[in-house]
């Protein structure tokens, strides 16, 4: 193992100390953070669940149970810690969880390690936050990190732009959204009490938005399309209809308008991008910008950091924070393969 206190493995495994890592699998480690359920970040989960303890928030926990199966409700080493409550393990180091606003449930992580070194990971994460972690290490996600990645409109704006191609596309008949976890929660909020019509959804997806709503989430009234209310919109044709993960898109009706939410592909300078006058782009995006990665690792207060360079822009990452933040020196992450 490599003597540094943090580093990402080749697989995205991100290693904290010697004894810890988040969102992934590796050999010899006695605990893992689980920061959030997107599945880029569940790698080697089930392999971790019968060997390691495994530390989440307690949303991130429900998401799981509702996802997969019982199993997890009644294991003892699927542990939910509740945000800036430190908890001391045994190997004397001292685990902590601030939210990073990315989804329901996600966190960022903060390890105070036996010797008093303050290391952290950003998992992914939303800018501005009200909480950020202090550390001395920090591993930060690079998903935004090029400096062409820089938007120029609010989210607020991504929102209302969302509700405009939504309305003006049911004049035409149904409207289909694809959105990712978390983001798809957020186009529920979007449409409350918007538009109208009724919106439809797989059981499946229906039971993560009760989750959401367990923590005080309001959202549009779900129906389901196995209900009979919910044949009956399919058949009229007049419906929102949301696909997120294991929802099966199939061949739209002639008439359906595709709305894809995410800010993949879409431009800097406009939240919208029109592909055809039946298919659509709105960037809502969970993510901060790369103005955003700059200002957060200013502002945990590293003077060491690791850009996760597994997954994109870590090398452009770390030249500019060497650049533009004084007393911070970054690196990517060297992408060594973990211990298996």
């Amino acid at each position: 193992m490599s003597q540094a206190a943090i580093d990402v493995f080749s697989g995205g495994t991100v290693r904290l100390g010697s004894n810890l890592i988040c969102d992934g699998y590796a050999y010899g480690y006695e605990y893992r953070v689980q920061t959030h359920v997107h599945d880029d970040h569940m790698s080697e989960f089930d392999r971790s669940k019968g060997e390691q303890d495994l530390f989440m928030s307690r949303e991130t926990r429900q998401l799981l149970i509702a996802e997969r199966d019982l199993d997890l409700e009644f294991r003892e080493n699927l542990i939910p810690l509740s945000y800036q409550h430190p908890r001391k393990l045994r190997d004397g180091s001292e685990l902590t969880v601030l939210r990073s606003g990315h989804m329901l449930g996600s966190c960022q992580v903060a390890l105070k390690l036996s010797n008093g070194v303050r290391c952290g990971y950003s998992g992914d994460f939303a800018w501005p936050l009200e909480d950020v972690i202090q550390v001395d290490q920090l591993v930060v996600d690079s998903t935004y990190g090029s400096p062409r990645s820089v938007r120029r409109y609010t989210q607020a704006e991504a929102e209302a732009c969302l509700l405009e191609v939504i309305s003006q596309a049911l004049r035409r008949g149904s409207v289909h959204v694809k959105a990712y976890r978390g983001t798809v929660e957020r186009v529920l909020q979007v449409l409350a009490g918007s538009i109208g019509v009724p919106v439809l959804a797989s059981e499946q997806l229906i039971g993560e938005i009760e989750v959401y709503q367990q923590h005080g989430f309001g959202a549009e009234q779900i129906v389901s399309l196995d209900s009979r209310e919910g044949i009956e919109a399919l058949k009229e044709r007049f419906y929102v209809q949301l696909y997120s993960k294991g929802d099966t898109f199939g061949n739209l009706l002639p008439e359906g308008t595709i709305v894809s939410c995410s800010a993949y592909m879409v431009g800097t300078d406009h939240p919208l991008d029109k592909i055809s006058d039946r298919a659509y782009r709105v960037a809502l995006s969970n993510h901060a910008d790369f103005q955003g990665t700059l200002e957060y690792v200013a502002a945990t207060g590293a003077t060491v950091v690791v850009t996760d360079n597994t997954r994109s822009h870590g090398v452009d990452l770390a030249m500019a924070i060497n650049q533009r933040l004084s007393g911070v020196t970054a690196r990517p992450s060297s992408n060594e393969r973990a211990p298996h």
